[in-house]
């Protein structure tokens, strides 16, 4: 359901961009993809669920394959080999990690990481892959549009309405700290940190203000 929801969410906020000319339509299929990525990060912060298997497989894979073919020219047969299986070790590794430092419906499920994982994204495009700025804004956008989303759905499954009742989860979705002091400091201070590296922000806020008036 999750994935659907994002899919046409980013869809036809994708082709409404497209439609009044804010992006071509390469653009607006990076955004769609973007979408459908961003709605289903929030839920890696399960533990050996078949939904994170496949978020893990298909984001390590993807990062692996966008910078090997970014530097395929410079590489060497042997060299792209080694460069694909270290950024591989490297994602099992940062994975490993993060299922353990994290509980399902933690923070992960909360507005300020799909705004950092958009941040991430735009920082990644732009150094490490030298995307164009704006192509790269637009993708960070849309991976939170498509977070959002799945929070949203998250909070509205929350609400039993044939049993007239509310769920336990209810507001575990849509908040914007956790209860861990020191995760929010951590969270903040890397959102705070991330933001400080975006190239030209006049142009990031000009963007936002421009999609929030179509």
């Amino acid at each position: 359901m999750h994935l659907n929801t994002a899919a046409v969410v980013s869809g036809i906020s994708a082709a409404t961009l497209a439609s009044v000319h804010m992006i071509d339509i390469k653009t607006s299929f990076y955004c769609f993809f973007a979408g459908i990525i961003g709605g289903i990060l929030p839920d890696i912060d399960h533990n050996n669920s078949i939904p994170v298997r496949i978020i893990q497989f298909v984001i390590t894979n993807l990062v692996a394959f966008l910078i090997v073919y970014n530097y395929l020219d410079e590489l060497k047969p042997l060299e792209t080999v080694v460069l694909w299986i270290g950024i591989y070790i490297l994602f099992e590794i940062i994975f490993f990690f993060f299922k353990k430092l994290t509980t399902h419906r933690g923070i992960i499920h909360s507005i300020p990481m799909g705004i950092l994982f958009g941040l991430i994204t735009i920082l990644f495009l732009k150094n490490i892959l030298h995307l164009n700025l704006i192509v790269s804004y637009y993708i960070g956008i849309f991976i939170f549009i498509g977070y959002l989303t799945h929070l949203v759905l998250d909070e509205i499954y929350s609400v039993d309405l044939t049993g007239n009742k509310i769920k336990k989860s209810f507001g575990s979705a849509l908040k914007v700290c956790s209860k861990d002091t020191r995760i929010n400091l951590l969270i903040y201070s890397l959102i705070i940190m991330f933001f400080l590296f975006l190239p030209k922000k006049l142009e990031f806020f000009n963007l936002i203000k421009e999609i929030l008036h179509v």
